[in-house]
């Protein structure tokens, strides 16, 4: 008996391996970024002081040695909507992915900046958010988070809306630059979302090959499990990635205040980042490679524009619902929903600099996003006030 079942199970064990194989989708690497992304021009979402541009027609966007460059105006004094910027958005959506990127440098720890590395569904919130690599103003530890429609808790933890359920770890900003770079990878199975980081060249070697194992790869910096008190293929599905850098707004901006490093050089997260060009010279991204994987067993998809291996050839995709989100703000009050959830962070990461306290957002009723014309923007829409700011009106949200 024991012989006649032994093929069976060596088959059923191939089964097995193979169906936790990951084969390249995506590479948005080098030439072929522009190919899978598109320039998101329209106000910003979330109301930072930012004005996004078509980075091909003005030098905001650049290709040098297989590497893409995403920068900000740094040599001008702003005016109009904001400081110009650019924001990318990927043509195709996926459902269930293993996505790699290899950042050799992203804006640095800097008053007025939000730079994000993301991804969204349409309709926000209803197909999630997933934000991979955050931060605003001096924070200097990353912010791992996951925003979806009521009725997704993690640990306890309530992930809906604009607050979010989030862990914080991994190198983010100058210590990411100052290490020569870090690749972030995010896996989305029906199982869960998990994130790894690795700077300064200790990423495993297969981790941009043609094939990479997530189980050999240690325990991850952030967790989000799937369980009956969240169904991750409920709540997140057909996610675009996204890379942007904004300024101010409704966190970084909100936030300006409690910050007394930030709050001493202006009076206004606006009014700084209008008039010191100069200050935001290091405010940009370099993009050694963007990979994305799926193992066609999980329910792994791509479409609307995805890249077959290394074609580049693609098609535009819509966003449902008109305009694209920014990444949700987060950092609440600490009384509120986004304690860390998920796992610990490994002793790993004791190297990097301990971070800022994270900055919280002035006290006020919590609302929700503000819709924007065309939809896509978050409904409800935070409190605001106005001040003039260089003769200019500054929106203010001081709580949602």
């Amino acid at each position: 008996m024991l012989l006649l079942l032994l093929p069976f199970i060596s088959c059923c064990g191939l089964f097995r391996l193979s169906f936790a194989a990951y084969s390249l989708q995506d590479d948005f690497s080098g030439s072929n970024f522009l190919s899978g992304f598109s320039f998101f021009t329209d106000a910003d979402p979330t109301e930072g002081y930012v004005d996004y541009v078509d980075g091909s027609s003005n030098g905001l966007f650049s290709q040098s040695g297989g590497s893409v460059k995403l920068s900000v105006d740094s040599t001008s004094v702003a005016s109009g909507r904001g400081r110009k910027s650019v924001r990318l958005t990927s043509k195709a959506s996926y459902n269930h992915a293993l996505i790699v990127v290899d950042v050799e440098h992203m804006p640095g720890n800097i008053c007025g900046v939000w730079p994000a590395f993301w991804t969204f569904g349409p309709n926000w919130p209803s197909s999630g958010e997933v934000d991979i690599l955050e931060g605003v103003n001096r924070q200097s530890t990353n912010k791992m988070t996951l925003h979806s429609d009521p009725g997704c808790t993690i640990n306890g933890k309530d992930c809906q809306g604009s607050t979010g359920c989030s862990v914080d770890g991994g190198p983010y900003g100058a210590n990411i630059n100052s290490a020569g770079g870090a690749v972030y990878a995010l896996e989305w199975t029906s199982d869960g979302m998990s994130i790894w980081a690795w700077s300064g060249g200790g990423a495993p070697p297969d981790t941009l090959s043609n094939a990479p194992d997530p189980s050999g790869w240690g325990t991850p910096i952030a967790d989000f499990p799937s369980s009956a008190s969240c169904d991750i293929d409920t709540f997140f599905k057909d996610q675009q990635i996204v890379f942007d850098t904004t300024f101010c707004g409704v966190w970084a901006g909100a936030t300006w205040a409690s910050d007394p490093t930030c709050s001493a050089l202006a009076a206004t997260c606006e009014e700084y980042v209008q008039n010191n060009p100069t200050a935001f010279t290091d405010a940009y991204w370099t993009i050694n490679a963007l990979k994305v994987y799926t193992n066609g067993h999980d329910g792994s998809s791509a479409s609307n524009g995805s890249t077959t291996g290394t074609t580049g050839t693609t098609t535009n995709s819509t966003v449902t619902n008109g305009t694209a989100p920014n990444p949700a703000p987060i950092n609440p009050a600490p009384s509120s929903n986004n304690t860390s959830v998920g796992v610990s962070i490994p002793a790993t990461t004791a190297a990097w600099p301990a971070p800022d306290p994270a900055p919280t957002r002035p006290a006020g009723p919590w609302g929700g996003w503000g819709g924007r014309s065309g939809g896509g923007g978050r409904g409800g829409g935070p409190r605001k006030g106005k001040r003039m700011v260089n003769g200019r009106h500054i929106h203010e949200a001081f709580g949602r």
